[in-house]
């Protein structure tokens, strides 16, 4: 276990929660692309990202719908919530690996006991749910007020504040897949936006102007 990467992502817990966690949590790595919990399983674990991005989304009949990103230091909020259901449902959503990522993943039993013992784990997951929240208002604001054009920019922005980079290598049918449409409308908005100097088309890559 990598203790110097688990102290700098979660330089806010005291040493002996520190020590704790390290006696018996596991650090799991993830391929890009690699799921870490699919809709319908069962959460054994709460999930915090100490290396790259995850991004959780949703899917019903078939259409998937993006939910937030995952940074360094955070913890998945709906695996949280999940943790306090105890009549034990599957979750209802998914999470993948943005990028190549490494996640603590803490055992739901020391969960609870931390959460009674230790006030800066409380104060950690509940920066991590506030902030999450804002992440769904803002996505639930973009449904209902903005158009799917100012959508797509949004969200490009966003990926390339993730990846620190302008230029993306991401296909049209994964952003429709993550804004819940259809391949052959982001082409459409695509050429249109591209037609405005707000992206441009490099090869298989998006690059955001």
């Amino acid at each position: 276990m990598d203790t110097a990467l688990i102290n700098e992502c979660l330089p806010h817990l005291e040493k002996p929660l520190l020590e704790a966690i390290e006696a018996c949590a596991l650090v799991e790595k993830f391929p890009a692309t690699k799921h870490i919990v699919r809709q319908g399983q069962y959460i054994r674990f709460l999930p915090i990202v100490l290396r790259g991005n995850v991004k959780v989304f949703s899917h019903e009949d078939a259409i998937q719908f993006l939910l937030y990103y995952i940074n360094p230091g955070d913890p998945c909020i709906f695996s949280f919530a999940h943790i306090f259901d105890f009549s034990e449902a599957p979750v209802e959503f998914s999470a993948i690996a943005e990028t190549d990522s490494e996640l603590l993943m803490l055992p739901i039993q020391q969960v609870h006991h931390w959460i009674r013992q230790y006030v800066s784990f409380n104060q950690m997951l509940l920066k991590g749910y506030q902030r999450h929240y804002q992440d769904l208002l803002h996505t639930t604001k973009q449904v209902t007020c903005y158009n799917l054009e100012e959508r797509l920019l949004n969200y490009l922005t966003t990926r390339t504040q993730i990846a620190k980079t302008d230029t993306l290598a991401i296909s049209h049918q994964d952003i429709a897949n993550d804004l819940g449409t259809s391949r052959e409308v982001i082409s459409r908005l695509m050429k249109k936006m591209g037609a405005n100097q707000k992206v441009k088309q490099v090869g298989r890559k998006i690059k955001v102007l």
